[in-house]
């Protein structure tokens, strides 16, 4: 019986390894905030909160150096979610714009093409905002020796944004703000709120069936030697 007990343990220890290695990793930030004082329209309330929740892989590869800024990390077709106790909460696909630190940092959240027809600009100062991603970025030509790296890597952790407090004709927006693509004149300011990473980490559905199969394999094995031992 001590050897069965040996041979269970070393198999479950096996499935177990090869299922925690076969796993897709990701990123899942929660914008949370609150509307400032201005009209009310279709998605926003006077002192209403919201929340917007997404899922980013860990890691995009692309050319990030095309901008003397340092570029900025689109994504194109993220499943956004958005909740507010005040008002109707939708979800949809969208497109996100994440910034350099250079730029004001943070994201901007694109239109719902089956959805409210709205943008949101999350920033903090401009220059010097959080960035949500690392890289090492170069100017456009890049300087000799400069080698720009071809991954974003997303980051963890409390993120602040800061509130909209206007646009200033040299720099552009100095905060928060959203509008409407069709009406630019609709929409306001946002109050200082926070951007929240956590990582997360999904079991592929290879791992799955890896686990599966390992729960059979040793259940027909303990069964057969079960039956050898009592028989």
């Amino acid at each position: 019986m001590q050897r069965l007990f040996t041979i269970l343990t070393g198999l479950w220890l096996a499935f177990s390894v090869g299922a925690q290695s076969a796993r897709a990793d990701g990123v899942t930030y929660m914008i949370s905030g609150t509307y400032a004082d201005g009209s009310t329209t279709a998605v926003s309330a006077p002192g209403a909160s919201f929340t917007f929740t997404f899922k980013v892989p860990s890691t995009v590869t692309g050319n990030f150096s095309s901008s003397g800024s340092g570029g900025f990390v689109d994504l194109t077709g993220i499943n956004v979610t958005f909740s507010s106790p005040a008002l109707t909460g939708f979800s949809g696909l969208a497109s996100l714009s994440f910034a350099p630190s250079s730029s004001g940092g943070l994201l901007d959240l694109g239109p719902f093409p089956s959805g409210p027809d709205f943008v949101w600009s999350f920033t903090g100062l401009v220059p010097g905002g959080p960035q949500l991603f690392s890289l090492n970025s170069c100017p456009s030509p890049p300087p000799p020796g400069c080698s720009p790296d071809t991954v974003a890597t997303f980051l963890t952790g409390p993120f602040a944004y800061l509130g909209g407090t206007g646009f200033n004709s040299s720099t552009g927006p100095t905060g928060s703000f959203f509008f409407d693509m069709n009406n630019i004149m609709i929409g306001g300011d946002l109050t200082d709120g926070t951007v929240t990473g956590s990582a997360v980490t999904t079991p592929e559905p290879s791992s799955m069936l890896l686990l599966g199969s390992g729960f059979l394999a040793l259940g027909g094995f303990a069964r057969k030697r079960l039956v050898t031992l009592f028989s």
